[in-house]
């Protein structure tokens, strides 16, 4: 189990002292490593579609109130809530950021499944067609930090 320095700075002194214990069990040192590479994927800088989804996956899983996230914060004997809190005080002083593209892949995906979801071929092929014209406007976006704070998950 490795946290960057990184990852420790842009995150802050709360979440390193929670997270450096020493006196773990290999269990508890595992599911510790799932909680730090979520906040590290949040750290994910390109904007390409894979890395924009893991980002914002990760994302939407630090910020979501799910069993999924309590579970693996609890076999890590940590407090999810001062995990959340800590990843949204990231997000205040922005050391947690996204770009216009980061985001726009998103919207993309949730486009791109509505397509995949549809059964009729004719239908399916006309959304072919917006889905790759949508691509092509997220590949042309800039690449420029949204200033605004997202500290809810992204639908």
């Amino acid at each position: 189990m490795v946290a960057s320095p990184i990852l420790l700075r842009r995150i802050g002194i709360k979440f390193a002292r929670s997270i450096l214990n020493r006196h773990l069990n290999p269990e508890q040192r595992l599911w510790r490593a799932v909680v730090i590479n979520a906040f590290d994927e949040t750290l994910i800088s390109q904007s390409d579609r894979k890395a924009s989804l893991i980002k914002i996956n990760a994302h939407n899983w630090l910020l979501s109130k799910s069993d999924d996230f309590r579970v693996v914060c609890e076999y890590a004997l940590l407090d999810h809530d001062d995990m959340k809190e800590c990843y949204e005080e990231a997000l205040s002083k922005q050391s947690v950021f996204f770009t216009k593209r980061q985001v726009a892949w998103k919207e993309y995906d949730k486009f791109y499944r509505a397509m995949l979801s549809e059964e009729n071929k004719i239908v399916r092929k006309i959304k072919r067609k917006e889905v790759d014209q949508f691509r092509k406007k997220v590949q042309e976006l800039p690449d420029t930090i949204i200033s605004t704070i997202f500290v809810s998950a992204f639908v």
